[in-house]
């Protein structure tokens, strides 16, 4: 199937699938008459990596997925091991961004008359 056909049945806009290919985090298709022509199980794939997006990996976490594990690794395994990772990646955001909720909440209460009492008082409390 064309580009055209393969980015209207997966979803994904064409230009993307050539910069993805570009990058290696697809394989180039073979070319007819220099044309990309893909197999029907293209748009499976795609559908891989548009999950892979929605879980929030990043470009070389989904290359890693397709191809950064030896082929007789199941793919439950390489979901499995880049999952861990990216809950880890999580929680720890999870942390930053409770902190900053908790210095916002603070700062929402500020009363100080001066921005440097503001700077003094939060260097005394960290």
């Amino acid at each position: 199937m064309t580009i055209g056909k393969l980015a209207e049945q997966s979803g994904v806009p064409a230009s993307t699938i050539r910069y993805w290919e570009r990058i290696r985090v697809l394989p180039q298709p073979p070319r007819v008459n220099g044309r990309r022509r893909y197999s029907p199980d293209a748009v499976h794939r795609l559908s891989v990596l548009r999950l892979a997006q929605a879980c929030g990996f990043h470009l070389p976490e989904m290359r890693r997925l397709l191809t950064g594990f030896d082929p007789g690794v199941a793919p439950s395994t390489r979901w499995q091991e880049l999952a861990r990772q990216k809950q880890a990646e999580l929680d720890s955001r999870i942390t930053h961004l409770l902190e900053m909720r908790r210095l916002l909440d603070r700062v929402v209460k500020c009363q100080c008359p001066d921005l440097t009492d503001c700077g003094r008082r939060f260097a005394a409390r960290n």
